[in-house]
Order: structure tokens, then C-alpha cells, then sequence
């Protein structure tokens, strides 16, 4: 590990691979609080203990398509060019047990979803059979005739064809999607154990920084990163709180990093570089230990990225550039947030699409290279044309649909190469 009083090397800097390993490695072991809640609200939120089916999902077997719950062995032909024509019992009605059987040479009119009657083995489909035989009770026909034979268990679903009694439905440390959701009240977990949401302070380091909704003086601008963060942080399952601006003041910096670490994990967007007014690395190696793990990584954007810990807090220095903050976001503070909401494993799936490089792309030397790219149809293929526009130009992010990585050995690609798109989101 690098001493964290050294001053910043720009010779010396770590891979991407390499700061994320050194930075995940240093993650001591944690658990954090758990807490009960609804299943309207647990959509998002990570699962603190497994959850195993109590009976068979369904419970019974069920049709999975409208038609006559039959014996399969009664609608293959006896003889050649003869259909079988079975009698008519009576109907299944959803919700209730049905109240016949289905004895040889019978059939029950069953509904998709309704449950299969004693002595029947599959379902024979509505267009697969025609009325025969005259009107019998409640508007059935007396009997159908066979046109297509079925096989036993054809269009039906067994008892336990979802969810096996006893099986684990989902296991810790997963974070609960819509369909998750869907899975826990099918088998009747109405109140999930789920990790409590970790809290994430913010802080904006700059003197040229005004809140949005003030007009910038000469030489100010906007504050675009701590709701950019926020909202990203939000999005992964945390909870965003703003610190507000800290100007480039050491007392008043370190004062406000102190605060700030009362809260889970703590993001400073600016102050990471070297230039006069950048001292986030020398606060932060001196608030405690391990102290600063990571500063500066072989990449563009991102290059003086912060990464550390102090005691169990991760703090993150991104660059005050707003499209370096949020590329080295998904790249280091994801993972760092998914270890803090109990999630596992820590890195996450990317999700990806092949397309041709429009353009050739070319990194600065030494760096591994983050283009944004936009996705575009040309000639029934998938292009993915780079989107100009500096670190700074937050714009160039809005017209993008994702990132195309130029490995550290490559340098460059060139156009027309097949390449690996990072979608957003």
C-alpha cells in the first residue's frame, strides 16, 4: 500500500484492475443492521435473510390453457381415422376445488390457472377438440370429440413446478428486484428481513461552486456532481445526503469531512488532483487509518481518484470533472456502496451490447481509456459512434448510451473493430 503522506505520483499510479482489487481487498468484514419491511417497499432493497418456500408454489397442479382436463391415454385413437369422443362431466371453476373426477372416457371443461380434477393426467387444448354430441349441462356440450391426442402432463403445470416446499426461494445478501418481489408473496413472505439502506454524505470541494439554483458570477459554476451522485446513489439503493459546498479551505474541509463520517460511506466531488487547492488526500491521511489506499489510477477520465478508509468508513475522492466523477462512480463507489447495503458479491454485472466502433478511439498514454459512446442502427448493424467532448463536458454523458473501454495494452482500437458497450443503468 502507498504512504499516504506521499505526495501524488503521476508516475506512478495503479491500474483500474489493480485499484479496485487493492480498494475491495481492504473492505474489512461487515454486517449491517437489518430491519423488517412490506413487500411495497422491499422492491430495491437487499435481502438480509434467506427466505424458503413453506408448501409447493402452486399447490396444486394447475391447466395452463383453457380446454378439457382428460386422461391422455383416452384421446389417442383406438383405430385408424377414428376420434375418440369423450363425455362430458362437468367444469372446473376457478378458485374451488373441482367437485367431479375424471373417470375413463371423460372429460371436465377446465380454465387456464384452474386446478386439475382427481383421475385426470392433462389437459386436452379448446382448438384440439369440437363439440359432439348434443348441449349438455351449463351450456357444455355433452361431449367433444377429440382432434389432436395429448400426452400425460401436457398443459399442466404440477404442484410445485415453481417453488418446491423447503427450497430457498432467495438467498442473503441479494438485492430484491420487481420479480423477487413477485417470488416473496408468492410464497407468502409478507415481511422480508432486508439490510438497513446505508447513508451517503456528499460533499462539494470548490471555491468556483454555487447551488443550482443561483446565477454563476465570473468564473463560478453550477454544482451538476453532488445530484448527480445522489441521484446515482439513490438508483443503487443508498441514501444520498448532501453536505453542501465546502470551499478550498483546509480547516474548513477537514471539518467538513469530519462530519461527513458519521454517515456510512462518504463521497467528496473535487479536491483529489494536485494542483494549489487540492488537499483531500492529505485530510483524509490524516483522519485515521488505513487511511488513503488508492490515489490516482492509469485511466481518462478519472485519473486522481481517491480511494480510502478510515476505520470502517470507505471515503471516495472523485474528480471534480463531472463526467470523471460519475465513469469513476460506476467503476469504484458502486461496489464500495454494494459492500456497505450487504450485497453479494460486491462487483456487479455490467450490462453489455456488441456493436462496430464508428470511429477509431485512441488513449492518452499510460491510460486505460472510457469513451462514451452513442448507439446507433446503420446497414441492419450496431454502431457504436464515440461521442466527442472533455472530462468537463457533462453534455457529452447525456448523449451517450455507454462506454467502450480501450484496454491499457491496446491504446488504441480502431474503427470498424467489434467492441464491448458498458450500457448505463
Amino acid at each position: 500500500m502507498r504512504d499516504a503522506a506521499k505526495p501524488f505520483d503521476a508516475k506512478n499510479l495503479s491500474t483500474v484492475a489493480g485499484a479496485l482489487r487493492r480498494f475491495l481487498d481492504a473492505l474489512p468484514p461487515y454486517r449491517p443492521p437489518e430491519e423488517q419491511v412490506t413487500l411495497l417497499e422491499a422492491g430495491g432493497r437487499v435481502l438480509a435473510r434467506e427466505v424458503r418456500a413453506e408448501a409447493d408454489v402452486p399447490a396444486f397442479a394447475r391447466a395452463t390453457m383453457d380446454g378439457w382436463a382428460v386422461r391422455a391415454a383416452d384421446t389417442s385413437p383406438v383405430e385408424p381415422g377414428i376420434a375418440p369422443v369423450l363425455t362430458v362431466r362437468g367444469q372446473v371453476r376457478m378458485g374451488e376445488a373441482p367437485s367431479v373426477n375424471v373417470g375413463p372416457g371423460e372429460a371436465v371443461w377446465i380454465p387456464t390457472g384452474g386446478m386439475l380434477p382427481a383421475g385426470a393426467d392433462a389437459v386436452l387444448p379448446v382448438e384440439s377438440s369440437e363439440p359432439a354430441g348434443g348441449a349438455g349441462d351449463g351450456g357444455l356440450p355433452a361431449a367433444v370429440k377429440v382432434l389432436a391426442p395429448v400426452r400425460p402432463g401436457e398443459n399442466v403445470l404440477p404442484a410445485g413446478a415453481d417453488v418446491a416446499a423447503g427450497r430457498v426461494v432467495l438467498r442473503s445478501g441479494h438485492r430484491l428486484r420487481p420479480q423477487d418481489v413477485g417470488a416473496l408473496a408468492a410464497v407468502g413472505c409478507t415481511a422480508p428481513w432486508v439490510f438497513r439502506r446505508p447513508v451517503v454524505a456528499i460533499i462539494s470541494s470548490g471555491d468556483e461552486l454555487v447551488s443550482p439554483d443561483r446565477q454563476p458570477g465570473p468564473g463560478q459554476i453550477r454544482d451538476a456532481n453532488a445530484y448527480s451522485l445522489a441521484n446515482a446513489v439513490r438508483n443503487d439503493g443508498g441514501v444520498p445526503r448532501l453536505m453542501g459546498i465546502v470551499p478550498d479551505d483546509p480547516e474548513r474541509l477537514r471539518a467538513a469531512v469530519e462530519k461527513a463520517l458519521a454517515n456510512d460511506m462518504v463521497i467528496i466531488s473535487g479536491g483529489s488532483s494536485v494542483g494549489r487547492d487540492d488537499m483531500v488526500a492529505d485530510i483524509l491521511s490524516q483522519l485515521g487509518l488505513p487511511g488513503v489506499l488508492v490515489h490516482g489510477v492509469r485511466m481518462a477520465p478519472g485519473k486522481p481518484t481517491i480511494l480510502a478508509l478510515i476505520g470502517d468508513r470507505v471515503v471516495c475522492g472523485l474528480p471534480g470533472n463531472p463526467v470523471s466523477a460519475l465513469v469513476t462512480y460506476e467503476l469504484f463507489v458502486r461496489p464500495a456502496l454494494r459492500w456497505r447495503m450487504g450485497c453479494v458479491p460486491l462487483e456487479t454485472w455490467q450490462p453489455t451490447v456488441r456493436a462496430r466502433l464508428g470511429a477509431p478511439l485512441t488513449a492518452p498514454p499510460g491510460r486505460e481509456l472510457y469513451a462514451r459512446v452513442r448507439l446507433v442502427v446503420a446497414g441492419g448493424e450496431l454502431v457504436a459512434q464515440p461521442v466527442p467532448g472533455g472530462s468537463g463536458q457533462l453534455s457529452s454523458l447525456v448523449q451517450a448510451d455507454g462506454l467502450v473501454v480501450v484496454p491499457l495494452e491496446r491504446g488504441s482500437l480502431p474503427a470498424g473493430e467489434i467492441v464491448d458497450v458498458r450500457l448505463f443503468g
